[in-house]
């Protein structure tokens, strides 16, 4: 993944939030960018599920009391094939997974962007966050699991392709969100690079201007 995503609030993004169970409607961010202001859903430390501001990039440091990204590593994304192992990852991975929604992302390769959205339905990454505390306040961080490239994307991001959560797997997305869920052998399957629905791939004019260059066509899925 490049590293930008849209977020526009839609009947698509309500049914989300609705699915998992937040009553507060998903905002209209627009264009999300590392270490940018986003949202994410999670479960609390109560075992509440709640819609909470985060910072994209997993990694902070507490600069004179407050929290910005450390640009020392590139965490806004991490790789699947090291969720067990990296010391930053593997704690998150058993205990606190969370999802980001959005409405499509921006993939980019040679210089040629393209804007990706699932048809019908809003996205739901699968995410990982942390927890940081200032004057007993919590902060949150995240970032988005990405996975081996899809062969069917060879063409507009060969190296690697976000994971997008089943929207119809509600026990999954459940799993997922519930801390006390640590088995995590049971998240193997959605680890494959699978594109689970269509997608429909527009090509832009470049990296952060959603304007089409040529007319929309869909992506099969898998």
């Amino acid at each position: 993944m490049c590293g930008a995503y849209n977020v526009i609030n839609s009947p698509f993004t309500d049914k989300l939030a609705d699915q998992l169970g937040i009553d507060e409607p998903i905002e209209t961010r627009g264009i999300r960018v590392p270490a940018s202001s986003i949202q994410i859903i999670n479960e609390s430390s109560e075992g509440t599920r709640q819609l909470v501001d985060a910072k994209w990039w997993l990694l902070l440091k507490n600069v004179d009391g407050e929290l910005k990204a450390d640009y020392k590593w590139k965490t806004f994304n991490s790789k699947s094939a090291r969720l067990r192992e990296s010391r930053l990852t593997k704690k998150p991975y058993r205990e606190s997974r969370c999802i980001i929604p959005a409405t499509g992302f921006i993939e980019g390769q040679d210089k040629k962007y393209h804007y990706l959205q699932p048809e019908g339905q809003a996205i739901a990454f699968g995410g990982l966050f942390k927890e940081w505390y200032i004057n007993d306040e919590v902060h949150y961080s995240a970032s988005i699991i990405t996975l081996d490239g899809n062969p069917k994307l060879e063409n507009i991001h060969k190296k690697s392709l976000p994971l997008m959560l089943p929207l119809d797997q509600p026990d999954t997305l459940s799993a997922w969100l519930d801390r006390g869920f640590t088995e995590i052998d049971a998240f193997n399957d959605l680890l494959e690079p699978t594109l689970r629905t269509p997608i429909e791939a527009t090509k832009l004019h470049g990296a952060r201007d959603l304007t089409p260059a040529e007319t929309p066509y869909i992506i099969d899925a898998d």
